[in-house]
């Protein structure tokens, strides 16, 4: 990527104009991503890359969805195929319009539909939704079987309220279909479909299993074309058969049945016994073994039939209310084992198979589980049948409290890494392409309790990003490392534990001895400490206490607020309703008393530092959530004497977060924040540079209940973009700067830089006087600056991408990527 970037040079004129940004939305992961109340699932190739990827109907929210799998079992976030399904409840794969990929059908009970979606380029694109049928009355299931031996692919349903099994010829092999021609309507209470060549004539017949009537059936294809004789009932003797099965269990070549039975059923099916059916005479007559009855009390919903062990014969799963199992074919003539649990703690699990979804060679599981809004799959640990743990492939943040942007795989664009509570995760999320295109969830820990705030730093000073946390519920502060400097991180290492709610942090080098220590805020004892990286390389220190008075701190900003060249904290006091900073008395941290700056905040939530009148010094920022204020403290004397309060708003309602950037471009510090009522991400453009701030600007209302908020450079155009979390919907997303940033028509041989890349000097070829020059990180962080230069040494910079800022005698600014190497 570095080395392209120098012939994409971008120039931007910061002007004085006031801004009216606006922003487009880019979710990286939501609540809308997760189904809800899924009802079956099903595997398939999508986009055309050898491995199987998922598909998911959800009953809750009319959806049809498939998950790309990365070939390892990896998926990425849900990708919505229909919201228009009313109660999605079955979801199926086929080439239906013969193209050589996989399209994906659907049934759906509410509104008596089967339709199909054309995967228009192979991979994974789908068009709108194809009608073949609203006239499945309570439509349960859809399947696809060669009915009329034509060589393309028709289609079957069960509707359960007009008791039919039909099938839709597919016309011209495009997905074309006929009406529905009917099988039967004598299946009272349809549930299950399917097909198989019972009678071995070389088409292809129907089975069905209705539960109200107590039927399994089956329907012999007479003609080989679709014309159906009469109900072949299997047995009856069974109550409330839900669903049907075909596979050669006595391998003798012919086509026996697995069915699950009930005494019971409501909505989902109360099943008690597994059953198969023998194909005596390989023409459809049968006789019936039990595989299991020993668990009458354990409802059961789905079977299906696949060689779980890898001995060549079939072996029989299914699913329950709290349960999947699986039943070994131990000689392969149909003789089963005892039940063998995959997985026993589980809210009615609806739907099961078998695939591999690692591409090991083994048959992995996949289940769809109604009530807990689960699609996962279990490992096939040895291929013969020991399952791991499941694998929720349904990528969420559950309540994110905290966004940080940095590059976690040294590829010289911002990831996005998130912490969410309810889950304990700590997780990051690549930008793919520098643009801010976000792939699957990487978790670089699951059981952090409580997980609550989240930063990245070197360090172990080993020249990439670590990732730090506090997690609430076990009081731990941790760091995780890099490993490799593509985003592989190894286990927590622990810098303190046992502490009281940890609630804020950051890693700043607070002993001037060039590496990078920890500063926290704890909640239940008003604690502020820091911790010593001992040797540079993450090993910590015990805390050193900074103040034992702290009321409650929120927040805390590590800063040089006294302009003496090191760093001192900032903090936000939720009991004691105050903003107050505490002197690094000797720059070995050593810390003075607590100096309070204001007690004008009701609940402070937040504290940020930024030059908001631009005289160089470090001013605070506040949010308060009581009483609504954004509001900001001018550094007087550049020594830590504040002026009062000054308001930038009193209308952003439960504010949790404040940060500041130069959102319009323009030169100056501009403020960010947030509001729950109503529920929004907003800026305050400084008017003048000075502090004077305009009017509340949206960012965005698509949040609910935002939590925090960020802006830093997401797509590498050069300029600042916002990130921001909402716990309301699970929401992690950043809103693209779409300008107004002028862009200069100027021939862009005016300004010449060079060399660009660079590992040391970069001078500044300019038609005018250069009155100050300001290297910028991609969070907007001023790493190097020059007054009345025309070079600038970025050779202590870490590699990667940054924005030179050049001030020119007629008051212009301009804005050019630069490369350190």
């Amino acid at each position: 990527m570095f080395a392209k970037l120098p012939f994409v040079i971008l120039l931007l004129i910061c002007g004085s104009i006031s801004a009216q940004i606006q922003f487009q939305d880019h979710v990286i992961i939501d609540d809308t991503f997760l189904p809800n109340g899924p009802f079956s699932v099903h595997s398939a190739d999508i986009d055309g890359d050898g491995d199987m990827d998922l598909l998911s109907a959800s009953r809750d929210d009319d959806k049809i969805a498939w998950y790309k799998n990365d070939g390892l079992g990896n998926f990425q976030t849900q990708q919505a195929i229909s919201t228009n399904a009313n109660l999605a409840i079955s979801v199926y794969a086929a080439d239906i319009d013969g193209d050589g990929d996989m399209d994906v059908l659907s049934a759906s009970y509410e509104d008596k539909k089967i339709a199909w979606y054309e995967n228009t380029n192979g991979q994974g694109a789908f068009g709108p939704e194809k009608i073949i049928s609203t006239n499945a009355n309570g439509a349960r299931m859809v399947y696809t079987a060669d009915i009329d031996g034509d060589g393309d692919v028709d289609v079957l349903s069960a509707s359960s309220n007009d008791n039919k099994i039909a099938w839709y010829k597919n016309l011209d092999g495009l997905g074309n279909f006929s009406s529905e021609q009917i099988i039967t309507s004598n299946a009272n209470g349809a549930l299950s479909v399917h097909t198989a060549d019972i009678d071995g004539d070389g088409d292809q017949d129907v089975l069905s299993a209705s539960y109200l009537d107590d039927k399994i059936a089956w329907y012999e294809n007479t003609d080989g074309m679709g014309a159906f004789g009469g109900q072949q009932i299997i047995n009856t003797d069974f109550l409330a058969p839900i669903s049907i099965y075909a596979a050669d269990f006595d391998l003798d070549g012919d086509m026996d049945i697995v069915c699950v039975s009930a005494d019971d059923v409501d909505f989902i099916g109360v099943f008690n016994k597994t059953i198969w059916f023998e194909n005596t005479d390989g023409q459809g007559v049968f006789a019936s073994h039990e595989i299991d009855d020993s668990l009458d009390n354990i409802p059961l919903h789905q079977v299906s039939a696949s060689d779980i062990d890898g001995d060549g014969d079939m072996d029989v799963l299914s699913t329950g209310i709290d349960q999947i199992r699986w039943y070994e074919n131990i000689d392969g003539l149909g003789s089963f084992g005892p039940q063998r649990m995959i997985n026993s703690n589980i809210q009615t699990a609806v739907w099961a198979h078998a695939t591999d979804i690692d591409d090991d060679g083994d048959k992995d599981v996949v289940f769809a589980s109604l009530y807990d809004d689960l699609v996962a799959w279990h490992e096939n640990l040895d291929g013969l049948g020991s399952f791991g743990q499941f694998n929720n492939i349904v990528v969420q943040a559950v309540f994110p409290l905290s966004v940080y942007p940095a590059d976690l795989d040294g590829d010289g664009d911002l990831d996005a890494i998130s912490a969410s509570s309810i889950d304990n995760k700590i997780a990051w999320y690549e930008n793919l392409d520098g643009l801010g295109t976000f792939g699957i969830q990487n978790i670089i820990v699951v059981n952090l309790n409580g997980a609550g705030f989240v930063r990245a730093a070197d360090v172990d000073g080993d020249g990439d990003m670590d990732v730090l946390s506090t997690s609430r519920d076990d009081y731990n502060i941790a760091w995780h490392e890099n490993l490799d400097g593509q985003g592989s991180f190894g286990p927590p290492q622990i810098v303190s534990s046992g502490m009281a709610i940890g609630l804020s942090l950051g890693a700043i080098d607070i002993d001037r001895d060039g590496d990078l220590d920890i500063v926290s805020s704890t909640g239940g004892d008003s604690q502020i400490v820091w911790h010593e990286n001992l040797d540079g390389q993450g090993n910590f220190g015990p805390q050193q206490l900074i103040t034992l008075n702290a009321d409650h701190p929120s927040s805390i900003y590590a800063v040089d607020v006294d302009g003496d060249g090191d760093n001192d904290v900032l903090a936000a006091a939720l009991e004691g309703d105050m903003i107050t900073w505490y002197e690094n008395t000797d720059g070995l941290g050593t810390f003075g008393p607590q100096q309070i700056i204001s007690t004008e905040t009701d609940y402070a939530t937040s504290v940020y530092a930024s030059d908001l009148d631009g005289d160089g010094d470090m001013d605070v920022l506040s949010a308060s959530s009581a009483d609504d204020k954004v509001a900001w403290y001018e550094n007087l004397d550049g020594l830590g004497n504040f002026g009062p309060q000054i308001i930038i708003s009193a209308s952003a309602n439960f504010n949790r977060s404040v940060f500041s950037e130069d959102v319009d471009g323009d030169g100056d510090m501009d403020v960010l924040s947030l509001s729950s009522n109503p529920n929004l991400v907003t800026w305050f453009e400084n008017i003048d540079g000075q502090g004077t701030f305009g009017p509340q600007q949206i960012v965005t209302s698509n949040v609910i209940y935002p939590t925090s908020v960020f802006a830093a450079d997401m797509d590498g155009d050069g300029d600042i973009d916002v990130l921001s979390t909402s716990n309301g919907d699970d929401k992690i997303a950043w809103y693209e700067n779409l300008g107004p940033l002028s862009v200069a028509e100027n021939n862009l041989d005016e300004f010449i830089i060079y060399p660009n890349p660079t590992s040391g000097i970069l001078t500044v070829k300019s038609p005018t006087e250069i009155v100050k020059l300001e290297i910028y990180n991609q969070l907007g962080q001023l790493v190097s600056k020059e007054s009345h230069q025309n070079t600038i040494n970025i050779s202590k910079t870490r590699v990667g991408l940054y924005f030179l800022k050049i001030y020119d005698i007629n008051g212009d600014c301009y804005v050019k990527k630069i490369v350190k190497k």
